[in-house]
């Protein structure tokens, strides 16, 4: 079972925030290897410094935009990302996604979970 949650992302090359979608734990099947791209957790301030408390992970595996493989995929694009999991026969968990998201654990930033 994966984990879509979106999380803000600094891009250095267009110089600006975006909020992007990112999957958990690191693909193993090769439709979804091939639209994830593992990146670096830039520090979004430089007044921002990495807890030492929790363990923030340095490395994430972001969604790329399936029709354009070269762009991370931002969250108002989700509909792309549903086409291509429900053409690749991934289901969405709407019962543990809508569970999480009215209990009391907070998972930040939840999307949804999906699997095979």
């Amino acid at each position: 079972m994966y984990q879509l949650t979106s999380e803000v992302y600094l891009d250095k090359y267009s110089k600006c925030y975006k909020k992007i979608i990112v999957i958990t734990p690191p693909p193993q099947e090769p439709e979804l290897k091939k639209i994830t791209r593992l990146i670096n957790r830039e520090k979004l301030s430089p007044f921002k410094e990495r807890s030492e408390c929790c363990s923030t992970e340095q490395c994430f595996y972001a969604v790329l935009n399936p029709n354009n493989m070269c762009d991370l995929l931002c969250l108002n694009e989700l509909p792309i990302l549903f086409n291509s999991l429900i053409t690749n026969k991934y289901k969405i968990d709407y019962e543990i996604t809508k569970m999480l998201q009215h209990s009391d654990v907070k998972i930040r930033n939840l999307i949804c979970y999906f699997y095979k």
